[in-house]
C-alpha cells in the first residue's frame, strides 16, 4: 500500500518542470567567488577566459544580465572563440529575446568545441522554448551521450520533456527512469512518472515512484503541491485507500482551493470515477 503519512511539504509542479528547463538554472555553474582583483593580464589566458565565464554564468544566474555581459565580452577579448563564453553569451540573448543573435552564439559554440555538452545542453533548451521539439530532443540526444556530464541526469528529464511534447508517452516513461537511474530524488522525474504511469494505467509502477516522492518531500522539508497531492489522491483511489484519499483531497481543498486539481478531486470523491486521462493536465 502507498505511505499513509500525509505531509504539507512540497514537490515541484508543471510549471516549475517547464521552467526549470527553460530558464536552465540547473545548467548553470554553482556559486562562483572569485573576484575581479584576481583576473590581472598576467594571469593565464585560458584561465582567465574560465573565470570570465563563471562570474558570467553567477551572474546569469542572479538576473544580472549588464554585469553577466561584462564579463563575458572581457572573455571574449582574450578568445572571441571561446565556446564557453559565446554559449553563455547566447543565454543573455535568449533571455533578452534576441532568439536570432543566440541561436546564432549557439551555433558558433557548437561549432568551436561539438563535444561541448553544456553547450549543446543551453541549446536543446533554447529549441524547447522555441517550440522545436525534435530539434531539441536532437540536441539532448546528442548530449546524453557525454557519461562524464555532470548534468546528465538532467539531460534526460529535458528529452522527457520532448518526448511528452511529441506526444511519445513510452519514450518519457523511459527518459525519466533513466534520470532516476542517475539521481534517485529527481523530484522533477519522480513527480512526471509518476504522472505518465498513472495516465498509463500502470499504478504499481506509479505507487513506487509517488512514495519516493512523499520520502522526498518528507526528508527535504518540502511542500506539497496541488499537483503532487492529485497524484497521490489518485493512487490511493486505485488501491482503496479511502482514509489517504480523503485526507489528501481535504488537505488539497485546504491548500489549494478553486485549483483545477481540487476540481477533479472533489469530482472524484463524487463519482468514484477517474478521469479518463489520468486527470488534470
Amino acid at each position: 500500500m502507498i505511505n499513509n503519512k500525509v505531509d504539507r511539504r512540497l514537490i515541484i509542479n508543471r510549471k516549475h518542470i517547464i521552467s526549470a528547463l527553460v530558464v536552465l538554472s540547473s545548467l548553470l555553474s554553482g556559486c562562483v567567488t572569485t573576484s575581479n582583483s584576481s583576473l590581472t593580464n598576467k594571469a593565464d589566458p585560458v584561465i582567465a577566459v574560465q573565470r570570465y565565464v563563471q562570474l558570467g554564468l553567477e551572474y546569469i544566474k542572479r538576473d544580472d544580465l549588464q554585469r553577466a555581459r561584462k564579463h563575458l565580452d572581457r572573455a571574449l577579448e582574450i578568445n572571441d572563440k571561446d565556446a564557453s563564453a559565446n554559449a553563455a553569451l547566447g543565454l543573455i540573448y535568449h533571455q533578452e529575446g534576441e532568439f536570432k543573435t543566440a541561436e546564432s552564439l549557439f551555433l558558433q559554440a557548437l561549432e568551436t568545441d561539438p563535444e561541448f555538452t553544456r553547450g549543446r545542453s543551453y541549446y536543446g533548451a533554447f529549441l524547447y522554448s522555441s517550440e522545436r521539439y525534435q530539434e531539441a530532443l536532437e540536441q539532448f540526444l546528442l548530449a546524453s551521450e557525454d557519461t562524464k556530464h555532470e548534468g546528465r541526469s538532467q539531460v534526460f528529464s529535458n528529452m522527457a520533456l520532448c518526448h511528452l511534447k511529441l506526444e511519445q508517452t513510452e519514450q518519457a516513461i523511459q527518459a525519466y527512469t533513466k534520470t532516476l537511474r542517475l539521481d534517485r530524488y529527481n523530484g522533477i522525474a519522480l513527480s512526471g512518472i509518476t504522472e505518465l504511469l498513472i495516465q498509463t494505467n500502470n499504478y504499481e509502477r506509479a505507487q513506487h515512484y509517488y512514495n519516493r516522492l512523499v520520502r522526498l518531500i518528507r526528508e527535504k522539508d518540502m511542500q506539497h503541491s496541488a499537483q503532487s497531492l492529485w497524484l497521490g489522491i489518485r493512487v490511493a483511489h486505485y488501491f482503496g485507500s479511502k482514509r489517504q484519499e480523503n485526507g489528501l483531497v481535504m488537505l488539497l481543498n485546504e491548500m489549494f482551493p478553486g485549483s483545477v486539481e481540487s476540481g477533479q478531486a472533489n469530482l472524484l470523491l463524487t463519482t468514484n470515477s477517474l478521469p479518463l486521462e489520468g486527470g488534470a493536465k
